[in-house]
Order: C-alpha cells, then structure tokens, then sequence
C-alpha cells in the first residue's frame, strides 16, 4: 500500500468506531431500500449515486486493508485490492450527496450511509485527493489563511452589515464582556444572505436579549466541517469559539439559523474535540420562541399562508421539527405543511456541497423538481426554512421551476418570518424604535459605546487604508446592491461613506 491509500486507510482506521464496524460496515444486507428515500438517486437513476454505493466503496476498502481477514486473504489475491486509481474514480460521488441521513430511515437496519459518507470525505482531504476538487480546496485554503471558508476578513464582513444596519440606525453589541449570549453569524450567512441577516439583531434588540458579536470570529467554521470534512481546521475554529466565549466572559453561545451549524455543535462537535464543547449550546429561535411566550417580544401573525422545509440537519438528524411547528403556529394565520415532513421531508439538494460544488450544477437542478412540487402542492404563498443555504436552494428551486414569478420572491428565511411578525406588532403598537438599541447599551457612557458599538467599530475601519477600496468592492457586490433596490435611499448613501472615505484617507496621508 502506497503512502496515499495508506493516509485515505489510516483515516478510516481513526474516525470509524466499533459500533460503526458492526452496524454500518457489516450491517448492510444489501437490499437498496436506501436508494428509495434518496433524492438524488430517484431524481436521475444513476446507480452510482444509490447511497449504499458510496458506502460499499468504503465497505471494500475496509475489508481489504483494515479487517484481519482481508489483511491476510488480500495478499492472497482472494480479497480485491482497491487501489489509489479506485480512489480518484469514485471520489466525486462522496459530494454528490447532502449527507442528510433520509436513506436511513428507510433501511430496515438503520445503516447511517450519511455517517460513512463523512468519513470517506475525511480520508479524501486527509489524504490529498479532495484538493482536485476546487470547492472543496477553496474552503481548505480560506479557511487555514483567514478563518472563513469564503477568505472574506473582518473588515470585510463588519463594513457590509455595518453599512445597511447603520443606514437603518440600528446598532449591535461588539466585544461587550459578560454578555448572557455570543453570536457568530457563520460564513454562509454572512456572504450568502447578509441584507436579510440584519433583521436577526433587530428582533434580538427588540426582546431585549443579553447578546454580543465578537470582532474575533467571522465563521463559525461549518462549511470545512461538512462539505471539506477537515477534522483538524474544524478543530481549530471550535477552540477558537471557545476561547472568545471565555475572552467575552458569556454564558452560552447561540447557534445560528444554519443547519450545518446545529449538527456540528450539538453533535460533531464532541467527536472532534475528543470532549463535550466547553460552553453551552442555545438555539437563537429557542430564545426567541421563548422571549416570546414570556411577554419580552410582541408578535402578530402574518397574514400570508406558508409552508415549512424542514432542514436535514436542524429536523431530521437534531431532533428540533416539533419546536418549529409551535413556532409556526405563532406567527402566520396559515400553516400548510408539506408531504412528506418532518424526518421525512426531502431534502433541500443544496447543504453539505450539494450546491456548492460547481459540477453538481445540472444535477441539482434536475433533482429538485421533487422539492418543487413538494411546494407547489401546499398551494401555499411562501415557503421557509431555519438555514440559510436550504434558503438559497429553495429560492432557487421557485425561480426556476416557475413558483415565484419575476421579481417575486417567494422563499423567506425563517428568522424573516419572526420580523414581519415581531414588526407588525411593534408598528401597531407604536413601539417599532425597540429594534435600534441593543439591551448591552441602554444606559452605557460615551466611551463604552465607542469601544462596544458598531458605528464605533466602523470608526475604527475608517482608518484603515484599505477601507476607501472595500467600499468600492462593496458598492458592486450583489448583496449591496440587493439590499439598495430594497432601500432606494441606500445607494445615495453609500456613495456619500465612499467620498467620506476618501477625503479621510487623503488628510491622513497628507498629515502623515
């Protein structure tokens, strides 16, 4: 065995357990029943994309090198002998998958296919292949050189929601230590869907909830978890949010609205670290659910129908469906569930890779059409989702299957949901000011909140050399401009910060 197959084994020798080798290795009776709940396979009928093909793959390898009698019958020639060519061959459909654990529930054994899939990512990054996968080095390298899988920086990602939150004159925590809660937005959502996360801190401030955002983390570190399956840079970023959380002096830290995010702190995170993670995990929608249910946070219902996609991760494979159809029930006047839902729901085609890796364009496309109906068949006005890349899938999925008409958005995140409830009831009561100050700055002097503010942060971004360009980048960047067409004022704005800047930058130059 050469020093590459050698590195793929020594993973799958690291990373599967005992109970792995006697249910998922030797488990299979070889029935593909597990093909019948997946997406992917019903949606094009390629037999390489069955589930139980992927995890034959590692079922062969296993036997041959790591199992006592393949290490003996292997040499023999009685056993196959997979070799780094099989490898490089059967390497892209370890990312034609979600990872969403559907295939499970429909296998009479309850072999987790999604478990050993994870694995046979790992020992592709471990050992080199997974670099021939520009996705999946990307995040590699963003992520080793910057900490976030997209290589956005600090001052990138603040001066983008900076921007439009400032423009709204709402304000957000930053550094404020013994706040009850840490936030950290991951990096999906704050490239992704940035104009919309900004409601986030606005129902946050309005229930007055003990938050603060570091400027120490930009990305919580999922996409290298789940789609580049890098144990070691996951490592890093967990530690990393541990050390803030004890810099900052917090209590608990919020998971975010990213179902990639639920999975890796409520479980993936143990097995990473070799220990339970050192602070408490707490669900933003929880504590707004129960901000709500405590009088803290007003809400009306809504008045437009909507159905809920269950997230793979957040549903079926964390246990949380029934708290979101509580949640549901408060805020709109007509809930249409889909069929399937719950654990049974499909998958949305696009976490994990799915969407993110460029190959699988076509695919995703085609296999979505189940999504698609799924939606149309609710009847429902809008559809939503606690995760920011099964949003992006699902605005995809109405756009180009013909539900959402041009222009018209037909997909909402469901923190979105919570606003337009929590601002019609703030609105009606002549309360909607409650969303611009934060519950960390009531009260606070002049220097606390120069030090602990977003416009005081941005101050500080102002002097930067490099902070006149970003403003230019930032002027073109989709988001910007999405948020711009939202608030016509916007764009006049941004054009007086990117002159603002510039004389700035000239007098520092000047006086230097």
């Amino acid at each position: 065995m050469g020093p590459t197959m050698e590195k793929f084994v020594s993973t799958l020798q690291e990373w599967l357990t005992a109970d792995d080798i006697i249910q998922n290795i030797e488990g299979c009776l070889g029935c593909g029943n597990c093909s019948q709940a997946c997406a992917w396979y019903l949606g094009t009928g390629d037999e390489r994309l069955r589930p139980n093909f992927r995890s034959d793959f590692i079922r062969k390898i296993y036997r041959r090198y790591l199992s006592p009698e393949g290490k003996v019958l292997g040499k023999l020639g009685i056993y196959s002998t997979p070799t780094t060519l099989d490898l490089k061959r059967e390497m892209d459909v370890f990312w034609k998958c979600t990872a969403c654990g559907r295939c499970s529930l429909a296998c009479p054994r309850g072999i987790n296919n999604r478990r050993l899939t994870r694995i046979g990512r790992a020992a592709y990054t471990d050992s080199g292949f997974s670099k021939d996968n520009l996705t999946v080095r990307n995040i590699i390298e963003n992520t080793a050189s910057s900490n976030h899988s997209f290589g956005h920086s600090v001052m990138e990602v603040f001066a983008k929601v900076g921007l439009m939150l400032r423009y709204e004159d709402v304000e957000i925590p930053i550094d404020v230590y013994g706040a009850e809660y840490l936030f950290v937005c991951p990096a999906a959502g704050n490239t992704k869907i940035p104009e919309l996360g900004i409601k986030i801190p606005k129902i946050l401030n309005a229930a007055g909830i003990s938050y603060t955002m570091t400027s120490g983390i930009v990305d919580t570190g999922t996409d290298v978890d789940h789609i580049a399956v890098n144990m070691e840079l996951t490592r890093r970023l967990l530690v990393k949010m541990e050390e803030e959380a004890q810099r900052l002096g917090v209590q608990k830290i919020f998971v975010a609205e990213c179902g990639c995010d639920v999975r890796t702190f409520y479980v993936e995170a143990t097995e990473i670290l070799g220990r339970p993670f050192r602070f408490p995990i707490v669900h933003i929608d929880t504590v707004i659910y129960e901000a709500i249910m405590n009088g803290q946070l007003p809400v009306e219902p809504i008045d437009q129908s909507v159905t809920f996609h269950d997230p793979c991760y957040v549903t079926r494979l964390s246990g949380l469906g029934e708290q979101y159809r509580d949640f549901m029930n408060l805020l709109v006047k007509d809930f249409r569930e889909m069929t399937p839902n719950r654990e049974y729901n499909y998958c949305c085609n696009a976490g994990s890779g799915g969407l993110a890796v460029a190959e699988n364009a076509d695919i995703y496309r085609k296999i979505s059409v189940i999504k698609a109906e799924q939606i149309k068949n609710t009847g429902a006005e809008l559809v939503t989702s606690p995760c920011a890349i099964c949003y992006v899938s699902l605005k995809n999925i109405t756009e180009y299957y013909g539900i959402a008409t041009d222009g018209e958005r037909k997909a909402m995140m469901f923190f979105e949901i919570i606003y337009e409830a929590v601002k019609k009831a703030l609105l009606d009561k002549g309360e909607y000011h409650r969303v611009k100050t934060p519950l960390l700055h009531k009260d606070r002097d002049e220097l606390f909140l120069e030090r602990h503010s977003l416009n005081g942060f941005l101050r500080k971004l102002q002097e930067s050399p490099e902070y006149s360009e970003l403003l230019q980048r930032l002027a073109v960047n989709p988001n910007v401009i999405n948020y711009a067409g939202e608030n016509p004022g916007f764009d006049e704005y941004l054009q007086l910060q990117i002159g603002e800047s510039g004389v700035s930058q000239a007098t520092g130059q000047a006086a230097s």
